[in-house]
């Protein structure tokens, strides 16, 4: 039974194939006329003309175009038949414009619904994606107030500490060395420690989802593992993007024959749904083996991927980096709006060489500070010294720029004391509908801040 969108698995077919149904589904009514109603192989006399059962399921399956271009095939078929002899009576020009007609108006609702549904699909993915994020820090926060209660007052440790050193260690670490492959041993450190974990280790995951054959690292020693990448548990975490231990009923059915057998395969796993690492556990204490330790892992495994995923959004390897993939955010969100009228919002702080003695990159950490989960920032400076950062918020009306300008304006005042109006700091906005393209909008905002600051 189909409980949520995610598992509605629906491709739209070839172009081939489409031509090909359509011209089947098409010549199917004048061949069985032909074969099976000799007399009026057309049915013109029929009660029903059936002629127009082609342009309809056409339409309904394929939209506007294909349904149209049927409509039309069959009228040229019913302008022919009788000059090749084929019908003895002329075209009714009552129903070749039936016809068209029904080509074009089921062909256009279902191109209507097609762009409903596919609006609501990227909402859906929106509001899912900020749902996961404020899940997973709640779970986060209940198991760190628990563990609170259940240790000693004297002992500061807890998780959300934990975790805040480890995104530290992540964030000092060095952008040109493989940040997991640096910072293995603390995330296996940290996942044994707070998950009671006695053996495991990590493996890389690329962007394909493909699995490394060797571990990156190792604790508690080197599990004996045959070939991790066609584990039956590891491919399975792999294609449900969750975790998957040994009491699930499919994992015992694929390893019992197992001599080595894993008792968890837990997922590094941004709020995306990439998966930066695998962690296979092999030994652990029985008493921990258990649901609300296995639903720990999973949290912990979610957040580590954060972690990860925002380190290196943080440190792009240059500047070009960094407009690429803004631009392509942009131009992501572009398309969206005019395909599906998804209007997003296009910030632009113009800032100038200094403010009060403030630098750029103070007031550049508080603008990266009230990012939400989809937005996406990138800092830019002019040949005069004017800094410009661009914040891209997507499913954002135009109306939502007052009230950002306004919240910003009352942070930085907070902040730094900062009088907008009289600092020099300038707020240029821009609505993404898709009617301009990203390199015209960034172009615009650019253009602006140059002449606003010559004068």
């Amino acid at each position: 039974m189909i409980t949520q969108i995610e598992e509605v698995n629906y491709e739209a077919p070839p172009i081939w194939l489409c031509v090909l149904e359509s011209i089947v589904i098409t010549a199917i009514v004048p061949l069985i006329g032909g074969l099976f109603h000799r007399e009026d192989p057309l049915f013109y006399d029929s009660s029903f003309s059936w002629l127009l059962v082609a342009p309809l399921l056409v339409g309904l399956r394929y939209g506007f175009l294909y349904g149209f271009a049927s409509a039309l095939a069959t009228v040229a078929y019913m302008a022919i038949a009788p000059r090749m002899g084929w019908v003895e009576a002329a075209m009714p020009v009552s129903n070749a414009i039936g016809l068209i007609l029904t080509g074009m108006i089921v062909g256009e609702f279902t191109d209507i619904w097609r762009r409903r549904f596919t609006q609501m699909k990227i909402i859906n993915d929106y509001q899912s994606t900020r749902l996961d994020e404020f899940v997973r820090n709640y779970h986060v926060l209940r198991v760190s107030h628990d563990q609170l209660a259940e240790r000693l007052a004297a002992n500061p440790h807890n998780l959300r500490d934990a975790l805040l050193a480890l995104e530290e260690r992540f964030h000092d670490s060095d952008p040109g060395i493989d940040l997991i492959k640096q910072r293995a041993a603390d995330v296996l450190g940290f996942m044994a420690l707070e998950g009671r974990i006695e053996q495991c280790a990590l493996y890389l995951v690329d962007a394909q989802g493909k699995v490394a054959r060797q571990a990156t690292d190792f604790l508690g020693g080197q599990a004996v593992q045959a070939d991790i990448p066609a584990h039956a548990m590891v491919r399975a975490c792999i294609e449900q993007r969750s975790m998957i231990s040994l009491k699930s009923e499919m994992a015992i059915e694929n390893t019992q024959s197992d001599a080595h057998a894993i008792l968890a395969v837990v997922p590094l796993i941004d709020v995306n749904g990439r998966i930066w690492a695998l962690v296979t556990v092999t030994e652990m204490p029985f008493v921990e083996f258990e649901r609300g330790n296995l639903h720990l892992l999973a949290v912990l495994g979610g957040n580590l991927g954060d972690i990860i995923a925002e380190a290196y959004d943080r440190t792009p390897s240059d500047t070009a980096l960094g407009r690429y993939q803004f631009e392509q955010r942009l131009r992501r969100w572009t398309q969206y709006g005019a395909r599906y009228r998804l209007s997003s919002l296009l910030m632009a702080y113009e800032i100038p060489g200094r403010i009060r003695g403030i630098s750029n990159q103070a007031l550049s950490d508080v603008v990266y500070e009230q990012l939400r989960a989809l937005d996406y920032a990138w800092a830019t400076t002019l040949d005069n010294n004017t800094a410009i950062i661009y914040v891209l918020m997507p499913l954002t009306p135009e109306r939502g720029a007052t009230a950002y300008r306004e919240r910003m304006s009352r942070l930085l005042n907070e902040r730094f004391g900062v009088d907008v109006a009289a600092s020099g700091l300038v707020f240029h906005q821009r609505h993404v509908t898709g009617k301009q393209s990203s390199s015209a909008l960034l172009a615009d905002i650019r253009r602006q801040a140059e002449l606003h600051a010559a004068a």
